[in-house]
C-alpha cells in the first residue's frame, strides 16, 4: 500500500485520478475539496476481505470517515460499521435502515443512544466500564431484547504508535482492567437482557508490529479460557483497528495475511472451542485514497527563513497537523512548473499561530498565487474532525471512481454555518 491514491498519476505536472484532471476539478468544484479515488477504497476492502476470510466481522471505523454512500459500498462488500455516537448511526440507518451488522463502541454512551441503537436492530455493544451494565440491561429490557455485548479489555502492550493514537496502557481511559473485566463478565452473565459474546481489544493506530496483535489476542484467549463457564455460545475475537497505513517517507507495512495470521495464532494459544474474529479497520481503509485540493493565496517573502505559503483552508479541513505535529505532502499540480524547488512554510487561514500544514514543504520556486496545492494521505481524520471554527464552511467531499464524479457530502454556505443559531 503506498501513502498516495493508487490511481494517481501526473502527466506534465498536473495531476490525474484516471482520466479526470484534478487541475480541472479545482477550477469546476472549488477549493479546499476533499477528493477519494474510489477504486482504491473498493480495493482496500477486497485486500482485506481475501486477507481475513468471509467469515471475518468486518466493522469499518466510522471515526476515520463516514457518508452514506461508503455506508453502501461497505454493505455491498459485506462490511458493517464500527459506530461511537447516535449521528454515526444515523449515517448508517439512513442508508441501510438497520444497525444489524453495526458495533456501538466507545467511553460514553448516553442513555439515547443506547436506546436508539437497542431499538434499530443494533448489533454488538463494546462494554467500556462497569456503569454500563446496569443502563444496557435496562434500556435492553424495555426494548425486550436480548442484546449481545463484549467487553473491552484495556491491556498494557507498549505499542509502538504515537502517544496521541494509543489507547491501551494503565493511564489510558479506554476499556476494562482484567480483574474488572472478571467482575463484568460476572454482572453481564447474570443480566437476563444482555448475551455475552465475546471480548475486544484496541491497542491503538498505526500498528507497524503484527506480534502486538498476537500477545493481545493470546491474553483474551487466557482471560476466556479461565472464564468458559460463562460462554454460552460462539464466541467473538474483536482484535480492533490500527493497522499501519503509510504516510509519505513512511516504508509500506506488512502484507495484511501477517496481521489475520498473528491474530489467529493469539487465539488459538488458548481457546480450542468455535469463534469468530472481528476487525475494525478505518484508516487503512481510506487514508490513502484521499486527498484536498487548496488555492495557494499571497505569498509572504518577509517571514523568517522561508516564505509563506497562505491557502484556503487549515486546521478546520484538516486538524491533524495542530494535534499530532503531522504533516501531509505538498504537492503544486498547476502546469508549466520549473523542476526547481525551494522550501515554503504553508499556513493555514485561521487566526491561529498554530495553524501551519506543513512546515517545510519542498515545492516549485515558481509557487504563485492562484496554484493549486495537493495534500496527500487526507481521507482519514480530516473531513470527519473538521469543524466550523471562524464559522468557515465545511468543504466539499467528492468522489471519482472510473468512469465519473461524483458527490459525497455537499459544501457548505455561509448560511450553513449558523443554521442551528437561535
Amino acid at each position: 500500500m503506498n501513502y498516495l491514491p493508487e490511481n494517481l498519476k501526473f502527466e506534465e505536472g498536473v495531476a490525474f485520478i484516471n482520466d479526470f484532471s484534478l487541475l480541472d476539478i479545482s477550477s469546476e468544484y472549488g477549493t479546499p475539496l476533499y477528493v477519494y479515488d474510489w477504486e482504491n477504497i473498493k480495493n482496500n476492502i477486497s485486500e482485506f476481505s481475501t486477507s481475513f476470510g468471509n467469515e471475518t466481522l468486518y466493522r469499518y471505523a466510522a471515526k476515520a470517515f463516514i457518508c452514506k454512500k461508503l455506508v453502501t459500498l461497505l454493505n455491498e462488500n459485506n462490511w458493517g460499521v464500527d459506530v461511537v455516537s447516535g449521528g454515526e448511526m444515523a449515517t448508517v440507518l439512513s442508508a441501510l435502515d438497520t444497525l444489524e451488522n453495526t458495533l456501538f463502541n466507545g467511553t460514553y454512551k448516553t442513555k439515547e443512544e443506547v436506546d436508539y441503537f437497542i431499538s434499530n436492530n443494533g448489533g454488538h455493544i463494546s462494554i467500556d466500564n462497569l456503569n454500563e451494565i446496569p443502563l444496557l440491561q435496562d434500556i435492553a429490557s424495555k426494548n425486550k431484547r436480548k442484546q449481545p455485548v463484549i467487553l473491552r479489555i484495556n491491556l498494557d502492550l507498549g505499542a509502538e504508535t504515537h502517544p496521541m493514537v494509543l489507547t491501551t496502557g494503565y493511564d489510558q481511559q479506554f476499556g476494562l482492567s482484567i480483574d474488572a473485566a472478571e467482575t463484568a463478565l460476572k454482572e453481564v452473565y447474570n443480566a437476563d437482557s444482555l448475551l455475552f459474546s465475546g471480548v475486544h481489544v484496541h491497542i491503538g493506530s498505526q500498528i507497524k508490529d503484527p506480534e502486538r496483535f498476537r500477545k493481545a489476542m493470546e491474553e483474551c484467549s487466557s482471560f476466556l479460557e479461565k472464564n468458559k463457564a460463562s460462554v454460552e455460545r460462539e464466541i467473538v475475537f474483536d482484535a480492533g483497528g490500527g493497522f499501519f497505513s503509510p504516510y509519505e517517507g513512511d516504508e509500506d507495512g506488512k502484507g495484511l495475511e501477517v496481521y489475520a495470521d498473528s491474530i489467529r495464532s493469539g487465539i488459538e494459544e488458548n481457546w480450542d472451542t468455535d469463534y469468530k474474529i472481528m476487525i475494525e479497520p478505518g484508516r487503512a481503509v481510506v487514508n490513502n485514497s484521499g486527498i484536498i485540493l487548496y488555492t495557494a493565496g499571497a505569498i509572504k517573502e518577509d517571514r523568517g527563513e522561508k516564505p509563506y505559503i497562505l491557502v484556503d483552508g487549515g486546521m478546520s479541513d484538516n486538524p491533524r497537523p495542530a494535534l499530532y505535529g503531522s504533516e501531509h505532502k505538498l504537492f503544486n499540480i498547476s502546469e508549466n512548473k520549473k523542476e526547481e524547488v525551494k522550501i515554503f512554510a504553508v499556513s493555514g487561514r485561521h487566526c491561529e499561530s498554530g495553524d501551519l500544514l506543513v512546515e517545510e514543504a519542498s515545492l516549485p520556486t515558481d509557487t504563485n498565487p492562484g496554484d493549486i496545492l495537493m495534500s496527500t494521505s487526507t481521507g482519514a481524520y480530516t473531513f470527519a474532525m473538521a469543524s466550523n471554527y471562524n464559522r468557515v464552511p465545511k468543504a466539499k467531499v467528492i468522489g471519482i471512481s472510473n468512469n465519473e464524479i461524483f458527490d459525497l457530502v455537499k459544501r457548505q454556505s455561509f448560511e450553513d454555518t449558523l443554521a442551528q443559531d437561535t
